[in-house]
């Protein structure tokens, strides 16, 4: 008996001790999945800032081919400490994850390139079925009563979180920012996975709700090396979705939309291109920033006019001034009643066109010293 309790105690140990998160904390820690998928470690590398850890807004950052979660971390301890975000970057050893069919592709498949009913995998076998019980992990280690997690990925972790969404469209992810990704699997019934849904058993179903969901394909507009390292080329891809990420990024979201409109269901997907910006994940992240925050961040967050004033508000002139307490460049951003980005540049001194916006209610949301700041403004 005595034996026996302790065989069953080895199997539930893994999953019942916690990590002990708390604020003002970087570190790692070991999670190991639930079956079939716990022989596949995961080392999960994380930042919280002080705060109620019970109610903060969790962010998970997703690495490219490099496995290098650590930086995925770091990336973001700045933007976290100053917004109120805990984040979490799970790593995806090529031990544990090996090639590009275990993380990117998720092992939908035994072989992604080679797709076929017989070697389609269960949903408990996926990598992406770690995510969303990774996130309850953490919730039960804070005593969290958060409800959704938002995510960013970059190059290969891009790859990653698309096709989270659209194979997986019912998780708790709310926001999802894929920055620079290599290539896509795109909505195209007459293209073959991984390229296209041919043979990827995707249902209209399925990517009407992954087309529900609110993604941000986001490009830097001078991710445009067709020999940058690890960008993958062959006769299909290239001819397909271009020959260098900003093309197939923008190829992705037309085709995307294009596909959505002909299946009938609401599209929630943007397309944000980033002026100046190559394949670089720091300068990606930092752009990704009000995108990730937008619906999760409190109000002590928002703009005060302890910091910054913005005026006049209402406003029936050609610009607004917008005053800041600080030093440091300012990026200002103004959405739209709809929530879509109308405009987006740096601010050269105080005063901020919006001549070409109509009457309305607009958001403008400023980055300054990598903190987010948000103000409702009144057009007449």
């Amino acid at each position: 008996m005595k034996c026996g309790l302790l065989i069953v105690l080895l199997f539930v140990l893994p999953f019942s001790f916690g990590q002990n998160l708390s604020p003002n904390t970087t570190g790692s820690f070991t999670y190991t999945p639930a079956s079939p998928l716990d022989t596949q470690t995961v080392e999960v590398f994380y930042h919280i800032p002080g705060g109620d850890i019970t109610t903060m807004p969790i962010l998970f950052s997703f690495h490219g081919a490099n496995r290098d979660g650590a930086n995925y971390r770091d990336y973001w301890i700045s933007m976290a400490n100053a917004n109120g975000f805990m984040v979490f970057a799970p790593e995806f050893s090529q031990a544990n994850f090996p090639g590009g069919d275990s993380y990117q592709l998720a092992n939908i498949f035994d072989d992604g390139d080679n797709p076929s009913l017989e070697t389609y995998n269960p949903e408990n076998e996926w990598t992406f079925s770690i995510i969303d019980p990774l996130f309850n992990n953490i919730k039960a280690d804070i005593s969290g009563t958060q409800q959704v997690y938002n995510a960013w990925g970059h190059s290969g972790g891009a790859q990653f979180l698309h096709r989270f969404i659209m194979y997986m469209p019912n998780s708790n992810l709310d926001i999802a920012v894929c920055s620079n990704s290599g290539w896509y699997t795109v909505p195209e019934s007459m293209v073959n996975f991984p390229y296209g849904t041919r043979n990827g058993q995707l249902s209209n179903a399925t990517l009407t709700n992954a087309f529900a969901k609110k993604l941000i394909v986001h490009l830097g507009q001078n991710d445009t090396d067709p020999n940058s390292p690890g960008l993958r080329h062959n006769a299909t891809v290239d001819n397909q979705q271009g020959i260098f990420r900003l093309e197939r990024g923008q190829y992705f979201f037309n085709k995307s939309q294009e596909t959505s409109t002909a299946i009938g269901t609401q599209f929630n997907w943007e397309k944000q291109e980033v002026p100046g910006v190559g394949h670089n994940a720091q300068q990606m992240a930092n752009d990704a920033l009000p995108y990730i925050l937008v619906n999760t961040l409190s109000t002590k967050h928002y703009l005060g006019n302890k910091f910054i004033k913005v005026y006049p508000n209402p406003v029936s002139s050609k610009f607004i001034n917008i005053v800041s307490e600080s030093e440091g460049t300012m990026y200002i951003k103004i959405y739209n009643s709809l929530g879509s980005l109308v405009k987006s540049e740096t601010l050269k001194n105080r005063k901020f066109n919006i001549s070409y916006l109509s009457s309305g209610v607009y958001t403008l949301k400023i980055i300054q010293n990598n903190k987010l700041f948000q103000k409702r403004i009144i057009i007449e």
